[in-house]
């Protein structure tokens, strides 16, 4: 810096001397600066650079000295404390070497005694000293014992109790144990001198190394103190060398501080001239900045305009938000930290959005941050709605739906069987969900699956209406059907939507139910085997019933009777069964009529066009067809126009078909008898109203009936 002002009074000298003839120049001359003493104009003025490069000159070899004259003094302060390191050390030596000497002069004195009467020296005072611990703790224990007994005798207790008999005998037992003790130990030392002898020299052994180690840890630690005394001095050391450091820095730091602010006083004027224009400049140049920039605004990463200010967009999130809670009637907020972002951008050519064009795109954005219910199934959610009000609403208003409003049934629970929770969860304000909507899903978002066997009769719209469904869903869950061609135990799959929610309720209700009646036969031989006749029709009676009931979703699962009224007795019906012998199950050659009440609406030959085939015999639907002679069945089922059809062979290149039907009774393989009941009259197929269709083949061609009836 002190190089930069230097050069910097250069120039201004220069500058100065080429205009000398104007009148108001300071300085004639910046390198006489300072040296006319006499000057009072001058006298507060730094030295000359000649002056202040001879200073410091004379400032770093004084400090060089200094150091050199520093390091010396460590260096002689650190061969003293090596020297009395080393005295202490010979010191230390010295007085292990004097205890080592006294302790070998004991240790032969020692030696000097005969080994007998060491043994047994040690032995008695071994033994001296168990003893008289023994006898020690005998005389304390007794001495407790008597002063508890006199304790107890001046508190009023009686001596004789068990607890005091029980210490007694404590007492006799140690007594006992001690002197046990002490002859055992005399006779085993009798008996064994040797095993006194390894004792005495493990004894020994086990001092030895005592004192080995604690001469070890002195040595460590008269090493590891020398240490830290070295390492002291050298911290030490280090930080005076530091503190000389910054107080140079730190005078240096000053006078070149002096200097600058000196020279800043001369060209104060210019400075500030200066720094003016660089604040003009810089003003300038932000507000062309800003004119010629905007900001992009997003909520969540998604970009939506451009605005001037971002202000623009933060002043109405407020409003927004408090708006967008009234409109979904839940809590929206918008968090300007996190969720509000800018990306500064340029401004031209760009459209730039006004207060109310914001205020139109936030308040019609899907993905704003709102706060919800979550409605959970078995901890599955399910829905979202915006409050949880609305919520119980749809799980009361679902409840509604299997609940009888009728006087004679009284609720005892309802509620749902599945596990229903309702909690407040963080969403987009696109995924709440309306109230209908989620009424309908909850009503029918599961599928209920059932698989229907047909049998003889089956027709896929009688199906259909069995099970509450159309004839276009039954075709969509079978695309494989046929419609015209179903054969018994062909499988249908019913496939049609249920409820994601269980209601179970139980009640208690009142309801009349039918009392079956009993069924009494009667033989008779003008009936064939097999055939019947009602002779008295059975009549149910009734009852009434109060039971409680368990149902789910309105079907009933179990039921307890509580009580029971009956209100009129059921008529037996009597069936007349037959007895005689069945005809022949094969064809005699003699055709009777199928049906009975009969109108003949179409004969044999041509008709409309076209030839007719057989007879048509119009008669209300659900009579009874009979096969006109004995025989094979060897079709039955759908067949195109004829709709449901029978086909009986009887023998001799002779078969009867009968068209048309509603309900088949019979199935391919099986043997009927004449006017035995084999179908109901129908208007199935191609027909302008119920009849049977009645045809003779003979050897597979065509007859008219007629000519065998």
């Amino acid at each position: 810096m002190a190089k930069f002002f230097k050069e910097d009074l250069d120039k201004s000298q220069k500058k100065k001397s080429k205009k000398k003839s104007k009148p108001g120049a300071l300085i004639a001359d910046l390198g006489n600066l300072g040296k006319n003493k006499e000057n009072d104009f001058l006298k507060g003025f730094p030295k000359t650079p000649e002056e202040l490069a001879k200073e410091r000159q004379e400032q770093q070899a004084k400090a060089e000295a200094a150091e050199r004259a520093e390091k010396e003094a460590a260096r002689i302060l650190e061969e003293e404390n090596e020297k009395i390191l080393l005295e202490i050390e010979a010191q230390a030596r010295k007085q292990n070497e004097e205890e080592a000497v006294l302790a070998a002069k004991k240790m032969q004195s020692r030696q000097v005694k005969s080994r007998k009467e060491r043994i047994e020296t040690g032995n008695t005072n071994i033994l001296d000293k168990i003893m008289g611990s023994i006898t020690s703790a005998e005389h304390e224990i007794g001495a407790f014992f008597k002063a508890f007994v006199e304790t107890m005798m001046h508190l009023g207790f009686c001596v004789k109790c068990e607890m005091l008999q029980c210490l007694y005998t404590i007492a006799s037992y140690i007594g006992a144990i001690r002197g046990l003790i002490s002859k055992k130990i005399k006779t085993y030392y009798k008996e064994n001198p040797d095993k006194r002898w390894e004792r005495h020299q493990k004894n020994r052994k086990l001092m030895r190394q005592f004192i080995l180690t604690r001469k070890n840890l002195i040595a460590k630690e008269k090493a590891t103190a020398a240490k830290m005394v070295k390492f002291i001095n050298h911290v030490d050391t280090k930080n005076e060398e530091l503190a000389d450091k910054t107080t140079v820095i730190v005078t240096e730091g000053n006078k070149k501080f002096n200097f600058a602010r000196e020279w800043a006083e001369i060209n104060k004027r210019r400075l500030l001239m200066h720094f003016g224009v660089v604040i003009v400049i810089a003003i300038c140049g932000v507000a062309v900045f800003n004119y010629c920039t905007a900001y992009e605004y997003s909520y969540n990463g998604r970009m939506l305009g451009i605005v001037k200010k971002q202000e623009d967009v933060l002043k109405i999130v407020d409003i927004v938000s408090e708006q967008l809670s009234k409109e979904h009637n839940a809590e929206i907020y918008i968090d300007k930290n996190q969720d509000i972002t800018f990306k500064r951008i340029s401004a031209l050519n760009q459209d730039i959005d006004d207060t109310e064009a914001v205020l139109k795109r936030l308040t019609y954005m899907k993905n704003m941050n709102a706060k919800a219910y979550g409605i959970y199934i078995n901890d599955i959610r399910v829905a979202i709605v915006d409050s949880k009000d609305t919520a119980k609403e749809i799980l009361k208003g679902i409840q509604s739906t299997y609940l009888s409003s009728t006087g004679n049934v009284e609720y005892e629970k309802v509620g749902f069987k599945e596990s229903i929770k309702l909690k407040q969860i963080d969403t987009k304000l696109g995924r709440i969900q309306n109230a209908d909507a989620v009424i309908q899903k909850l009503m029918t978002g599961a599928v209920f699956q059932q698989v229907h066997a047909v049998v003889a009769g089956d027709t896929l719209s009688g199906i259909a209406r069995a099970y509450g469904m159309s004839i276009s869903e039954l075709k969509e869950a079978n695309p494989a059907i046929n419609p015209e061609r179903l054969s018994i135990g062909q499988q249908i799959v019913l496939t049609k939507p249920a409820p994601m929610v269980t209601i179970q309720t139980v009640e208690v209700a009142t309801y009349c139910e039918p009392l079956p009646y009993e069924t009494e036969y009667e033989d008779t031989n003008n009936l064939y085997k097999g055939e019947t006749s009602t002779k008295v029709n059975g009549l149910n009676g009734e009852r009434s019933v109060t039971a409680r009931i368990i149902r789910e979703n309105g079907i009933q699962v179990a039921s307890t009777i509580l009580s029971a009224e009956t209100i009129s007795e059921p008529t037996t019906e009597v069936i007349i069964r037959g007895t005689k012998e069945l005809p022949p199950l094969q064809g005699t050659g003699n055709l009777r009529y199928p049906v009975s009440g009969f109108r003949l609406t179409s004969k044999f030959g041509p008709r409309w066009g076209r030839m007719h085939y057989g007879i048509d015999l119009a008669c209300p639907i659900g009579t009874r067809i009979g096969a006109a002679d004995g025989g094979t069945v060897i079709y039955a089922g759908y067949s195109g126009s004829y709709g449901y059809v029978v086909k009986v062979n009887h023998g001799g290149g002779m078969v009867t078909v009968y068209a048309h039907c509603s309900k088949l009774l019979v199935k391919k393989g099986d043997k009927v008898y004449q006017g035995q009941h084999i179908a109901n009259v129908g208007n199935t197929g191609r027909s302008t109203g119920p009849h049977c269709h009645f045809e003779v083949q003979i050897n597979g061609t065509p007859k008219n009936p007629l000519g065998y009836l």
